[in-house]
């Protein structure tokens, strides 16, 4: 019988572990822990190390949004010079839950081209109404709108010479019996 010189087995046991992890890999887009075994002869033995992978994983981070609201209209209430003041009064039935914003006049009377009223009601819903007016605004004139039976906000603007002003900004609360 003609033996195999040790050399030669541990050169074909190194080229056949070299061929068979080639063969075997797995491919890069499947993050997986490979792990590397060898085979033991007879006449030889090697250990090889394990080797693993770096597993990433993605973080998911909350975001919060929040909507805004886009308004030219001013934020502030603005208490106007006695000479433009105007006095508007408002109401809410408490039946009906209907809002009435009324005009009373004032010294600034005949200087208002426009008043908008705006109801932001408490289920979030916004109704906006114009003041009829001619030339200008008549005292006892008014507009209603739908409120809720729960806290309603109302604000009053009113341009006078050309400038917006917020005149009024009140919460519209009542007390059920």
């Amino acid at each position: 019988m003609k033996t195999i010189p040790l050399f030669a087995i541990i050169v074909a046991c190194i080229i056949l572990l070299l061929c068979s992890g080639c063969l075997s890999q797995q491919s890069a887009q499947s993050p997986v822990t490979q792990v590397i075994t060898t085979r033991s002869t007879p006449a030889a033995t090697e250990t090889v190390p394990t080797a693993t992978m770096t597993v990433l994983t993605s973080t998911t981070i909350p975001v919060t949004t929040q909507k805004t609201v886009v308004d030219d209209l001013p934020q502030e209430v603005t208490i106007l010079p006695p000479d433009y003041a105007i006095d508007i009064g408002i109401d809410k039935d408490r039946v009906y839950n209907t809002i009435t914003v009324t005009f009373t006049g004032g010294r600034g009377q005949v200087l208002v081209k426009n008043i908008l009223v705006r109801v932001t009601s408490s289920d979030g819903t916004v109704e906006q109404k114009n003041f009829p007016i001619g030339n200008q605004v008549s005292i006892g004139s008014s507009v209603d709108l739908k409120g809720s039976r729960g806290s309603d906000r109302v604000e009053v603007f009113a341009t006078l010479g050309g400038i917006t002003y917020k005149v009024k900004d009140e919460n519209m609360t009542y007390t059920y019996y």
